[in-house]
């Protein structure tokens, strides 16, 4: 199974929780509360997805820490970085790739590593049957696809970015209504009924419950790359191969120039 797909993460759950450094945790404080308040909660939230016609599950880091991977408060928030005077949204500059670019691939390689080191929590799972018991075969969903497929919107506006969207033909010949076209990192096979996700995480793991076309990842995912350069030599998205792992030396959270992608 590719990195990406469910077996993999499966087996990646018997190597160990793939926990990033610095994941946060709430406080007892907050532990008391929701566990005060999670019967009367979760009774409003059965009695609101049973009584909808369509599900936009809506997801965030919050969502992934479950899983055990750090929110985005926490992930650079350890030693090598607050030695370096760095914090997230420092890191988080694409000028590092061309200016030191054994920190660029030290912070996203070790990402790229523990997103595929770790299993998705059971909530996928849940998520997943919710939405083929209710939304995905209902008449309200069968209408919304017929809409779709009549409208025939371009791919870059229901859930893959533009180079995906080239891929599979363009705007008109969207992956949605032409299922012969050319596949992009992800296949899409169909166009969404009554079931849809975004979500601002970037570990892939929606895609190892729900279908590419139920998917809107706003800021795309650390398994999808594209030529970085001035003059770009293809617009084309590729996906990370199967044995990729990065090198990061945990101590400085830096991969090894020579052995960083290039």
């Amino acid at each position: 199974a590719h990195p990406g797909s469910r077996g993999a993460r499966e087996r990646g759950r018997g190597r160990g929780p793939g926990r990033m450094v610095g994941a946060s945790e709430p406080t007892e404080a907050q532990r008391a509360e929701l566990r005060a308040k999670v019967g009367e909660t979760c009774e409003q939230a059965a009695a609101a997805i049973g009584n909808a016609d369509v599900l936009l599950l809506c997801t965030g880091a919050g969502f992934s820490a479950d899983s055990g991977l750090a929110v985005y408060a926490d992930v650079a928030r350890i030693k090598p970085y607050a030695d370096l005077g760095l914090r997230y949204h420092d890191i988080c500059q694409p000028s590092w790739l061309h200016d030191k670019p054994e920190l660029f691939w030290g912070f996203w390689g070790q990402c790229f590593n523990d997103y595929r080191n770790t299993a998705p929590h059971e909530g996928y799972e849940m998520v997943d049957r919710w939405a083929d018991r209710r939304f995905r075969h209902s008449p309200v969903a069968a209408a919304i696809r017929e809409r779709m497929l009549q409208m025939r919107l371009p791919s870059t506006q229901l859930g893959q970015p533009p180079a995906v969207a080239e891929q599979v033909g363009g705007a008109e010949a969207s992956g949605f209504s032409s299922l012969a076209a050319p596949v992009g990192p992800y296949e899409v096979k169909d166009v969404p009924g009554g079931f849809f996700a975004f979500t601002s995480n970037v570990d892939a793991h929606h895609f190892d419950w729900f279908r590419a076309c139920e998917i809107r990842e706003c800021h795309g995912n650390t398994e999808l790359y594209q030529c970085g350069a001035e003059r770009p030599c293809s617009t084309q998205i590729w996906r990370a191969p199967e044995n990729l792992e990065f090198q990061v030396d945990r101590s400085t959270m830096l991969a090894p120039p020579e052995r960083a992608p290039t």
